[in-house]
């Protein structure tokens, strides 16, 4: 596509913005404030709803924001609608709207239950689909952050990498005082805000974060509010920390300055972290959520090489020698009561070494295959972005787009020794451009929604083995653009899609037309949606013209406020990465190659699963269970090959099938008089696939199962303890006469501080079980400890990691037809003193 094709699509987009940031109707609204009979002062989050005069029906409903406002259209006979205002500890207000527009509403406290809410003057509490968690009894002066605050949430959890879920569903949004700044980047705040500033945690189910769409799609994302305290709103809060130390051999440092100001109007955070202790700084810029406008499955960007990976069943902390910056600025303007502007830039530049060594067994047909060798890695990774979101979310139009420019640049250099001495150089980078464009309204009953896509990825590759250099390179547009009809009759809402994707790059040009009916059926307990998507893919120089029906339907059930049930089923028809299509082998590293068919591979996927969820929040008690299989089809398959040290994996027109089934819960309870909380995640699985073996089907069956355990106690204002736990126990068969040993793998860590103000002490100790055979495992301890002692706005550390000196460690992995018995060079005993400043 030529690039005067590209510069009309932007001043098109260009266009459209100004169009619709001018939008104007004539059409009516009810406003008012709501406030407290007794005080005068102004309630927030209170419901105000619309509701048919005839039978209580609800038309349209929003709530208060935090000034008791509200405002929503008006589009039917007035004369028939009641306005009714509602709010826990309130008695319910009621009035037919009439001919009035402008309402001051008084409500009336009222004690008294419901059966839907759960009342208790304790520090978790519900309100319909809002579960609200006072900071205040959760939080110790031990607390750093607010991330350290969430940790100890009864229902909530927070991974390794920072991500919270909730009753083991992924959060879907994350804002402070009901705004997005970070756009799904929210570890920039829950790492940086200091735990004293939150007043309150809400945690919002069924959210639906478009409001024109809030009576009319109910949806299942999750999502987690942060209240600030009064005198921290419109506070600009900075913190600066530095720190020096040493190991047997090297200087260590660490550096990070950050500021921030969060109010309801307008919010900024800008970040320096630097770092080559361990940490893993990098974590900050990981988006956990990035919606794309898309309508269809958005094929990821195709690059040929990947960087070599640093990992091991370890925390990042011990096996990371790090040399990392990290830089972020974040601004967000909210324009008039419904718009906001924001602004998102991030630059990293880190430096990984890593030594290590493996023996890897390759399981063949009639024999296997053993390969020994060892590594030295180097990889430096720059990564830069620059992204601009302006949004206008009224109740009756919604409007976004979203610009985002993105420059990775990575160069790894691998020493491998072995039966042969091999130099390896991987350089990879990926430029890319990308625009969302998203507009809803309601021309009368109806709701028009536009979307469009627009991406484009430049992404050259170059592979160096000693003398020999291969260079790859990928350039690909992609875009998706769709126009629906939304229109909610009665109990159903009807939505008709009609759109095309289409992508042009140097391997393969293709495009497909679609069409998505779609219904979603709500009564008061339950809803149900159904989807049958038609998609024509055609890609005339692949010789793939395929018509595809994937039809999905769930099934929602909510007993009362403490249970949740739901039923899904899909079936769906996917196609190969673009990459397929490059017929010639290459190499992705030194020793593997890939060998493509030069065709698309059909994948047929179908998907099921049960769901049932249980939450009380007088008794801070909150579980999950959920049951899914999966059955999936390919008309190719995978084969093995090793010749000479190099394994090939070659793609082979063959039909091919596989399923799995797996089971998943969560169970976490606080105790209120005990400042304790405790969970447990489990998982188990069971998957059965097939790969070919010099030309013959071997199929092998992995079964896998995992426990998370954690608890969280505070049983004073000086103590603070914390234990948490991952048992991980698999095994593999393969083929009819090989069955792979189980492993356990088995992590343990346990923290307890104590303080005597201005003194506060920390211990912490690890415990590494694995097996790294059938009768051989591998016990490692480590143990760190710190004092920090608080003087004012100072606050300044000594910390010791790694007590006893552990170098070296070692494990076993398994994957489809191979083992992995891997040791790796890990981080000695170390010393650090801190400072701490707070503005």
């Amino acid at each position: 596509m030529k690039h005067s094709a590209c510069l009309l699509r932007l001043i098109i987009y260009i266009a459209l913005l100004y169009t619709n940031l001018h939008h104007t109707k004539a059409q009516h609204f009810l406003q008012g404030v709501v406030t407290e009979a007794g005080t005068g002062q102004a309630i927030e989050m209170a419901t105000v709803q619309l509701l048919k005069k005839s039978d209580a029906s609800i038309v349209s409903y929003t709530f208060t924001n935090a000034k008791g406002a509200f405002s929503m259209p008006l589009r039917q006979v007035s004369d028939s609608l009641q306005i009714s205002v509602s709010l826990l500890g309130y008695k319910t207000w009621k009035q037919l709207v009439g001919d009035k527009r402008q309402w001051q509403i008084r409500l009336e406290e009222q004690a008294f239950a419901l059966k839907e809410v759960e009342i208790r003057p304790g520090r978790v509490w519900g309100q319909r689909d809002t579960i609200n968690y006072d900071i205040s009894q959760f939080l110790t002066s031990k607390d750093q952050s607010i991330k350290d605050v969430i940790r100890k949430l009864p229902g909530l959890d927070v991974d390794d990498l920072g991500r919270i879920s909730y009753n083991g569903k992924d959060i879907s949004n994350f804002y402070v005082e009901g705004m997005d700044l970070t756009g799904g980047r929210y570890n920039q705040i829950t790492n940086n805000l200091d735990a004293k500033a939150v007043e309150s945690v809400q945690l919002l189910e069924n959210h639906q974060p478009i409001r024109i769409l809030q009576d009319k799609v109910k949806t299942e994302n999750i999502a987690l509010n942060l209240k600030l305290k009064p005198e921290f709103r419109d506070k600009w809060l900075l913190t600066l920390r530095g720190g020096l130390g040493s190991d047997k051999s090297s200087l260590l440092w660490e550096g990070s300055a950050h500021a921030m100001q969060l109010s309801r109007k307008s919010q900024s955070a800008y970040i320096y972290k630097g770092d080559n202790t361990g940490k893993d700084v990098t974590d900050e810029q990981f988006r956990f959520f990035d919606y794309s406008f898309g309508r269809l499955q958005e094929p990821d960007a195709p690059s040929y090489l990947s960087q070599p990976s640093i990992m091991a069943p370890l925390k990042k902390e011990r096996l990371l020698f790090n040399d990392v910056h990290t830089l972020s600025a974040n601004r967000l303007y909210r324009i008039g009561e419904t718009a906001q502007l924001r602004i998102n830039a991030g630059y990293t530049h880190d430096i990984r070494k890593q030594e290590r060594g493996s023996e890897t067994t390759y399981y063949q047909q009639h024999d296997s295959i053993h390969i020994a060798e060892e590594s030295d890695t180097r990889i430096r990774s720059d990564q830069a972005e620059l992204s601009l979101n302006l949004e206008n979310n009224a109740t009756d139009y919604y409007l976004s787009n979203r610009f985002k420019a993105i420059g990775n640049w990575d160069n790894s250099t691998s020493l491998f020794s072995g039966k042969q001495s091999v130099r390896q150089q991987i350089k990879t980078e990926n430029w890319g451009l990308r625009n969302d464009f998203k507009n809803l309204w309601n021309p009368g009953e109806y709701t028009l929604e536009v979307r469009s896509l627009l991406r484009y990825n430049h992404s050259p590759s170059r592979l160096y083995v000693n003398d020999n250099k291969e260079a790859m390179h990928l350039n690909q547009l992609y875009t998706d653009n769709s126009l629906s009809l939304i229109r909610k009759q009665g109990s159903v809402n009807h939505q008709y899609t009609a759109g095309f994707t289409g992508q042009a790059n140097n391997i393969k040009n293709g495009f497909s037309l679609y069409g998505i009916p779609s219904w979603q059926w709500k009564r008061s307990k339950w809803y149900a949606n159904l989807s049958i998507p038609l998609i024509w893919t055609n890609f005339p120089q692949g010789e793939l013209s395929r018509m595809a029906v994937n039809p999905s339907v769930s099934f929602n059930y909510k007993l009362n406020y403490a249970w949740r049930f739901s039923v899904s089923g899909s079936y769906r028809e996917q196609y190969g990465d673009i990459l397929n299509y490059q017929a010639t082998p290459y190499q992705t590293d030194y020793r593997h190659i890939v060998w493509n068919s030069g065709k698309l591979p059909t994948l047929h996927i179908q998907q099921y699963s049960v769901y049932g969820e249980y939450k009380s929040t007088v008794k801070e008690f909150f579980a999950s269970l959920s049951i899914s299989h999966s059955r999936n089809g390919s008309d190719h398959m995978y084969e093995q090959l090793i010749e000479d040290g190099k394994v090939t994996i070659a793609s082979r027109e063959s039909d091919t099938d596989g399923y799995g089934w797996s089971l998943r819960g969560t169970i976490s309870k606080g105790y209120y008089d005990w400042g304790l909380k405790a969970s447990l995640a489990y998982l188990f699985s069971l998957n059965r696939a097939e790969q070919l073996s010099e030309g013959v089907r071997l199929p092998f069956k992995a079964s896998y199962m995992q426990y998370e355990p954690k608890l969280s106690w505070s049983p004073s204002k000086h103590v603070e303890a914390s234990y948490q736990s991952t048992i991980r126990y698999g095994g593999s068969t393969i083929g009819k006469d090989t069955r792979l040993s189980p492993l356990w793998n088995v992590v343990q860590k346990a923290e307890v501080s104590y303080e005597l103000f201005p003194l506060e002490v920390n211990l912490s100790a690890e415990h590494y079980y694995n097996d790294v055979g059938s009768s051989k495992s591998v016990n490692a301890f480590f143990a760190d400890s710190g004092i920090r002692l608080k003087h004012g706005n100072w606050q300044f550390e000594a910390l010791a990691s790694n007590l006893f000196d552990k170098q070296q460690y070692r494990y076993t992995e398994y994957n489809s037809l191979q083992s992995y018995t891997s040791w790796i060079n890990i981080r000695g005993r170390e010393f650090l003193l801190a400072a701490r400043y707070k503005f």
